[in-house]
């Protein structure tokens, strides 16, 4: 289960992830369909984490090209960013995706986060230009 992929459609997640789950605002475990998502960990607690990484993952490449994007553009590059690259490597390593199957552990978001933002923000460069 991942934030992105927790009910998905196809090719990215439902942003009504969370609203498809039962007791997401509550301290009680977060269920979906009658089954514990995750055991001994309050739903709200679990969205919040989970959302953490969401909004933290953009703001580590944005200093790389702070001053080079216009508000708006850098608004919806960061859209689409969290929905073409960020959703389908959560998938992967934390949502039972391939990765996942072969093994792949990620300690404290090193690959989720720093390396999606890493080689997200070298991309982003040689496509600004200097």
């Amino acid at each position: 289960f991942s934030l992105c992929f927790g009910e998905t459609w196809y090719f990215f997640g439902s942003p009504a992830t969370f609203g498809a789950m039962q007791n997401v605002y509550s301290s009680q475990e977060l269920m979906i369909n009658g089954e514990v998502v995750v055991a001994e960990i309050p739903g709200l607690l679990f969205a919040a984490y989970q959302g953490m990484f969401a909004v933290i993952t953009p703001a580590l490449m944005t200093g790389c090209f702070a001053d080079r994007f216009r508000f708006k553009p850098y608004l919806l590059f960061i859209a689409l960013w969290l929905i073409v690259v960020y959703a389908p490597w959560c998938h992967w390593v934390w949502g039972g995706g391939f990765l996942a199957e072969w093994g792949v552990k990620d300690f404290a978001g090193g690959i989720v986060v720093h390396v999606t933002a890493g080689f997200s923000a070298l991309a982003s460069l040689l496509l600004v230009g200097k």
